[in-house]
């Protein structure tokens, strides 16, 4: 159970890195590049904890973020399925080419949807067994 209790503590971590660079109200290239980058480290953080408690607890096997996404929709760690794949697909055109319309279009995604990172958290805490 370290090894669940370790992984949701560095996407806690990853996640209160994202929110504070959310804060800045600057827009400037710069904000926007750690924004970003903030934001990929908290979704494979995201998706990569819930394969690991899906091993450990036995509930399933998973071995991408897509898989995982659905994975945690069946179990009920994340109520919508949609939204978690809006976060894949921003996540996977920030790491392929590097656009300002782009960058400005998954800021706003990140921006809207952030929380969906804290349910996730949330959830995830109440499976580990007291």
């Amino acid at each position: 159970m370290e090894e669940l209790k370790e992984s949701l503590k560095l996407l806690e971590s990853a996640y209160t890195r994202l929110r504070e660079a959310l804060t800045i109200e600057e827009k400037s290239d710069i904000v926007l590049d750690a924004t970003i980058q903030r934001f990929e480290f908290t979704f494979e953080l995201a998706w990569k904890t819930v394969q690991r408690f899906a091993r450990v607890l036995g509930a399933g096997d998973c071995n991408s973020a897509r898989s995982c996404i659905k994975l945690a929709y069946r179990l009920g760690w994340i109520e919508n399925e949609e939204d978690w794949l809006s976060f894949l697909r921003a996540r996977n055109l920030t790491s392929h080419t590097y656009n300002r319309e782009i960058a400005l279009s998954v800021y706003e995604t990140v921006s809207k949807k952030h929380q969906l990172f804290q349910k996730l958290i949330d959830n995830l805490s109440r499976e580990l067994p007291q």
